[in-house]
């Protein structure tokens, strides 16, 4: 358990931020299966990241996802093709995370799975073996996770005869499946996309023996939460462009102040700041394709506005590393923000948004809502329980807020 204040409210710093484990998952499993040679440059240091490298690098069978999912959906994927025997198992909170979706999928093209306790759910037991297409089309239109066709879109080349995966191309996460494409085709995959389809051909044609990660947009914007609630800011963020891979750079213009100022510069992009201004922002927003930064958003906005605000596209974030969507309802209630929901939007009425020291937050064993609720501590001193979280995405967080002016201090 920490405490964490600033007590000048003035941001001033370079800010490394953690490569994207999103980038770096698909990377290392596309370098398994196809570039053993290709050398990664700044793979990510999130937890998920080091799980993954070291269960594609052992020898063993019995393979502990721990509690990163998308490291347990690509796996399923990668063991249904790879000759063996593998048990995949992990935390009780992945446990409940479904993937009957992807394994019904795999099935069809002749994977050996079978669940080892309760259907639809790890722990399993895969027998890899050659995957074959019998028929053209991969029905995922109805897929839950964009995890699930991005699992079969990695391991398609292995995969003998031709066929296409139907998508919904407005499933949650889409922008997910987009950065999937976008690393096959770094690798030398060309993939034909139309409406609904994609296929991935088979011919792969790869000059390159390098590759360098980005760094992840949803970790910048808990530095953008912040750089919303300081009083000055001037900072620093090398490697961050707008040309970046990642869709997810489209939410640096949904929330704005005039008193902010960005541009690119020197391989990176500075962020400045000299008064306060009010926060403009839309009354709706739409998360649909960026669920995990909407937290962030939700309690920046909570903190900005006396207005009602509306978001949606959050149907999945009930089944994360904790349901987000009762441990936001939580965190918010402490501010005294008004946050209900119903099956398609959560509301929040800030009206009456109040920040007292020392309230203490819940991390929920959840690495987002550890760092989403941490910029508040420029309004106010707040406890934040169990901060070591942050290790499965960014683990230099908490030394990276003391580089700029946070002090931060362990209670007993």
């Amino acid at each position: 358990m920490i405490s964490i204040h600033h007590p000048t409210k003035v941001l001033e710093g370079i800010i490394n931020l953690p490569s994207s484990k999103s980038i770096s998952n698909r990377m290392l499993i596309l370098q398994k299966l196809y570039e053993p040679n290709l050398q990664l440059e700044n793979v990510s240091e999130a937890n998920d990241s080091i799980v993954l490298q070291k269960l594609l690098a052992s020898d063993s069978g019995d393979l502990d996802v721990e509690d990163a999912g998308t490291v347990f959906r690509f796996m399923v994927a990668y063991c249904s093709c790879t000759l063996g025997n593998w048990k995949i198992d992990g935390s009780e909170r992945l446990r409940k995370r479904p993937i009957s979706q992807l394994v019904d999928a795999l099935r069809i093209l002749g994977a050996e799975i079978e669940y080892l306790n309760e259907e639809g759910f790890a722990p399993l037991s895969i027998t890899g073996c050659e995957l074959q297409a019998h028929q053209n089309e991969i029905d995922l239109r109805d897929a839950k996770s964009s995890q699930f066709v991005s699992a079969l879109l990695l391991i398609s080349p292995k995969i003998k005869g031709e066929f296409t995966i139907r998508i919904n191309s407005n499933m949650p996460s889409y922008s997910y499946v987009g950065l999937t494409i976008s690393c096959m085709r770094r690798v030398g995959f060309s993939l034909w996309k139309q409406g609904s389809f994609l296929r991935v051909s088979k011919k792969q044609r790869f000059d390159g023996e390098f590759f360098k990660i980005e760094p992840d947009w949803t970790s910048f914007y808990y530095w953008f939460s912040m750089v919303h609630l300081a009083d000055e800011v001037d900072l620093f963020f090398p490697g961050l462009r707008l040309n970046n891979i990642q869709k997810e750079k489209n939410l640096l213009f949904r929330v704005g102040s005039v008193a902010v100022r960005f541009q690119e510069e020197n391989d990176g992009i500075r962020f400045t700041k000299k008064d306060k201004s009010e926060v403009v922002y839309p009354d709706k927003m739409n998360f649909a394709q960026f669920p995990d930064s909407s937290m962030t958003f939700v309690v920046l906005l909570a903190s900005v506005t006396e207005g009602v605000i509306e978001f949606t596209g959050l149907e999945s974030l009930k089944y994360k590393e904790c349901d987000r969507e009762e441990a936001l309802g939580y965190h918010l209630s402490k501010l005294g923000v008004d946050f209900h929901f119903n099956k398609d939007s959560w509301i929040i009425d800030a009206a009456c948004f109040k920040i007292s020291k020392n309230i203490v937050f819940p991390t929920y064993d959840d690495h987002r809502m550890a760092m989403s609720i941490a910029p508040l501590a420029l309004l106010s001193q707040i406890i934040v329980q169990d901060p070591s979280v942050v290790k499965k995405s960014y683990p230099r967080f908490w030394r990276d807020l003391e580089s700029v002016g946070f002090e931060i201090k362990e209670l007993n």
